[in-house]
């Protein structure tokens, strides 16, 4: 109980009248600005929107000093980023997958191009000008891995305005974050040219007390982004973008919990390697063409994404082995499309979409006794194709009817070979492909100037995929995508001059065919295979509101509440009727106040929690849950702005994973208290 009544203590002393003695006493309150989004494929107002929708501009993000997507991820009810030393995965609304699958129920995308692997999730964040947030199966725009929801990231573009910044950032750990961005005009007004770079490096907070290293968990990553910007007319925009990034991890964070070799919080002792590395291109090439009634948009984009990890298999100082893991993907994408603009009575978009990643995987296990490692090595191609549709139309002067409809077919064409330290080889492999209808309708109703009610059903799915991990044969190499349908209501209202705003939303979700992870006994030891063995559902509500009750003064929380949950899923003799999803949180909550001062000083401080959540399918390992204060107080001008901050104020104690292995229970940690101080200028 510290933390709330810590962080409400905190809040009594800045709403002190002292804290606002030298604010004009004839200071207008701010107001809420109608916000227009991109989300939906087309600009619409977030009332207009029959969906549960959250975003955060450039200042809340730089307010709350979040630094990853998993920062961000902090303010958006229902919203929560599992990062963790196997990988990363956008959970919206309690759903999940296990913990070392490569695709995510829910979707992310930077500047209209998907970002498929989950291990690319936890960006860092530079030079974003939002991040947007639709909750509940997105199927009809965006397709596949948009089951649970989709993040929508946009990052700014240079125009006729010259702008550019330096920032300089020292934090605990041994933490340095460095960073410049620069845009403006090229030739006139018809050719404009920005770039940005990002440095973050870090000894990390976890020591390997038999290495005698305290960097176990250090990170190094260089992100830098190029954009060419043509407008040779006033209707036509192309803009051709190079993004690049590298990084240097360290993952040597499970510690034993239980056992002769366990350890204490924040101390492994791990004997073998334990880093990884990544690599990622992306170019792109965004044009869009306005005419008078509609905009034509075309987004080709493609990856190279490559991923290394080794690690220690048994997290002891005994030379047992090492596991080496290996992921490349290209990934090529074109959607063509075509909305409507204007205020007229049916707004409109529709188009289609191509897409074809091919990957490679190799999963070697390198144990002291030859004869008992294994390798496994993977190719597979998806292909996919789409077409798609959504209009809204204005039935009465208040009353809209959303519907939309897309039909995507995806070929999966899979190869595995299979061998251990013994001599067993098997060579296997699976074609398979199928035609998903995904549609949406929603009613929305403006029942007065500031609220709007809304009644959506929709439907999404995560396509299939290979075991590229853990299989050993044909029977376990393969499994199918799993649906979700969604019921949901919402009100989103506007108070006291739009200087408050609320929004809530109920929700219940059925998923079937759910893809989830189990023992194969006929695949030997320590083999797991996937399958499509369960149904589940997820029922909760979001709350979510933001008020400036006084000039300078800003409120914000949110509540998100989801409960899922298994309602078929038999193993043998284990029912698991009953059982929590796991790496799925029931709760999230924020709670956020800020001050600005008309001369410049700002304070930020926030309280963000989860509730408990379950490690493994059995509800055995799990974890109540973590309450975080975050401070930040520091100056700003247009020119230049000075921070300092702290993360993790009170010093919660919270595990991000947990799992059994040989009969222990192995630990992850979470980030402990950690505090920095902040320079940047603008020119």
């Amino acid at each position: 109980m510290r933390q709330p009544i810590l962080f409400a203590v905190a809040a009594l002393l800045l709403l002190a009248p002292g804290a606002h003695a030298r604010q004009p006493q004839d200071a207008p309150a701010h107001t809420l600005e109608t916000t227009t989004v991109t989300a939906t494929k087309r600009e619409q107002k977030v009332r207009d929107i029959a969906t549960s929708m959250s975003w955060a501009s450039d200042l809340d993000l730089d307010d709350i000093a979040a630094r990853t997507l998993q920062d961000a991820t902090d303010l958006f009810p229902n919203v929560h980023m599992k990062s963790t030393s196997s990988g990363n995965e956008i959970v919206i609304r309690g759903f999940s997958t296990w913990d070392t699958a490569l695709q995510s129920p829910a979707g992310l995308y930077v500047d209209g191009v998907p970002y498929p692997l989950s291990y690319m999730q936890n960006m860092y964040l530079h030079d974003v000008e939002r991040i947007e947030v639709l909750r509940g199966p997105q199927g009809t725009l965006y397709g596949r891995n948009s089951e649970s929801g989709v993040i929508n990231v946009v990052r700014r573009a240079p125009d006729g305005t010259p702008r550019g910044s330096v920032f300089a950032e020292v934090g605990s750990f041994e933490t340095l974050r460095t960073g410049a961005s620069a845009a403006g005009p090229l030739m006139g007004d018809s050719v404009y040219l920005s770039g940005s770079f990002l440095r973050h490096q870090t000894d990390g907070f976890v020591e390997n007390t038999h290495k005698g290293s305290d960097s176990a968990a250090g990170h190094k990553a260089d992100t830098g982004r190029a954009t060419l910007r043509l407008t040779p007319t006033a209707a036509l925009d192309l803009r051709l973008s190079l993004d690049a990034a590298h990084s240097d991890d360290g993952i040597g964070t499970m510690r034993l919990d239980t056992g002769p070799v366990r350890s204490g919080r924040l101390k492994v002792r791990a004997n073998a390697r334990d880093d990884a590395s990544s690599d990622l291109v992306v170019p792109a090439l965004a044009a869009e063409y306005a005419a008078d009634r509609f905009t034509v948009t075309s987004i080709t984009s493609y990856m190279d994404y490559a991923y290394r990890m080794k690690s220690d298999i048994d997290r002891t100082p005994a030379p047992v082995g090492l596991s080496d893991m290996r992921i490349d993907q290209d990934n090529a994408t074109q959607e063509l499309r075509v909305a409507s603009r204007g205020d007229a009575g049916l707004s409109w978009v529709g188009g289609i979409y191509l897409g074809r990643a091919s990957t490679r995987t190799d999963m070697d296990r390198k144990r002291l006794m030859a004869a008992a490692s294994t390798a496994l090595h993977t190719e597979y191609t998806e292909e996919t194709g789409a077409v798609f549709g959504q209009g809204t139309w204005a039935m009465l002067d208040r009353l809209r009817l959303t519907a939309g409809l897309r039909a995507e077919r995806t070929r999966l064409d899979g190869d595995q070979t299979y061998e251990t330290g013994a001599g067993l080889r098997r060579d296997y492999g699976k074609t398979t492909d199928y035609t998903e209808l995904l549609p949406t309708a929603a009613l929305s109703l403006d029942m007065t100037d500031n609220m709007t009610g809304y009644l959506s059903w929709s439907r999404g799915y995560l396509p299939g995929g290979f075991n590229v991990f853990t299989a050993s044969n044909a029977d376990n190499f393969h499994y199918d995508a799993e649906y979700s349908t969604n019921y949901e209501a919402g009100l989103k209202t506007a108070w006291l001059d739009d200087r408050l705003r609320a929004d809530f939303a109920v929700f219940h979700s059925t998923i079937r065919d759910k893809q989830v992870r189990q023992e194969d006994p006929a695949g030997g030891v320590g083999a797991w295979k996937f399958t499509n063995s369960a149904k589940a559902h997820s029922t909760g509500v979001e709350l979510e509101a933001r008020a400036f009750p006084l000039a300078g003064l800003e409120l914000r929380a949110g509540l998100g509440y989801a409960r899922s949950e298994v309602d078929e899923w038999t193993v043998g003799a284990r029912d698991y009727d009953g059982k929590r999803l796991p790496w799925a949180p029931d709760l999230t909550f924020n709670l956020g106040l800020g001050y600005t001062h008309a001369n410049g000083l700002f304070l930020q401080a926030d309280l963000f929690g989860s509730g408990k959540q379950y490690f493994d399918a059995e509800n055995t390992l799990s974890d109540a849950g973590q309450r975080t204060v975050n401070l930040q107080v520091g100056y700003r001008t247009e020119q230049w702005e000075f921070s300092v901050w702290t993360k993790n104020l009170l010093d919660d104690r919270h595990a991000v994973k947990k799992l059994k292995a040989n009969g222990q229970t192995i630990v992850e940690d979470g980030d402990p208290m950690s505090f920095g101080t902040r320079i940047v200028w603008r020119f």
